[in-house]
């Protein structure tokens, strides 16, 4: 068997082929007892602390600022459902106010078109679907003939001779949808002449 041979370093020291092996003494263990728990040393340098600081901080305040937008869309919303809610309604009132004009003409030309059967017929049929429509869509007809006249609910036009305060003619019927009038009926009250 040859020796290994030793080659000269340029710095002048001479090298080996065999190491001598390198012990490493963890400092941080010696002198502590294995069976007594303790807290790890901490390690970190306290800048990498004051940064983890600021991030959690920065976290909470980003997710209380997440959450505040977030009630606040919520509210949003509900504002513009109910916003377009009551357009829609006040919509469609509109509507069934020009539906009810409409009906109020046909009504009118089947009372001049009494003279022809055929043609009152078919405006009487007219105003069925009409009232059938309105009746559809939630409407109730009010025609408060011989009641006690209440002056929330109907409009006078005019007086007439009956018993006083109540109504004696209807001129024009009401609708109402919902609880609220599309239209009060425009009625004629008694004078208290004849019958009161």
């Amino acid at each position: 068997m040859s020796t290994p041979k030793q080659v000269a370093h340029p710095s002048g020291a001479e090298s080996h082929d065999h190491k001598d092996p390198v012990s490493i003494v963890d400092r941080r263990r010696v002198g502590r007892d294995d069976e007594t728990p303790s807290a790890e040393p901490n390690l970190k340098p306290s800048y990498v602390e004051q940064l983890e600081e600021r991030v959690r901080k920065a976290e909470a305040t980003l997710k209380a600022k997440v959450e505040a937008l977030e009630e606040e869309a919520r509210r949003s919303r509900g504002r513009v459902e109910r916003d377009l809610a009551l357009r829609f309604e006040e919509r469609e009132r509109a509507l069934l106010q020009e539906v009810l004009e409409l009906l109020d003409d046909v009504d009118r030309a089947a009372a001049m078109a009494r003279q022809d059967p055929s043609v009152a017929e078919g405006l009487r049929v007219i105003i069925a679907r009409g009232e059938q429509f309105l009746k559809n869509h939630e409407c109730e007809k009010v025609v408060p003939d011989g009641a006690p006249f209440d002056p929330a609910t109907m409009e006078a036009v005019t007086v007439q001779p009956g018993p006083s305060g109540t109504v004696v003619s209807v001129l024009q019927a009401g609708y109402r949808r919902g609880g609220r009038f599309l239209r009060v009926p425009r009625v004629a009250v008694g004078d208290g002449s004849g019958g009161g």
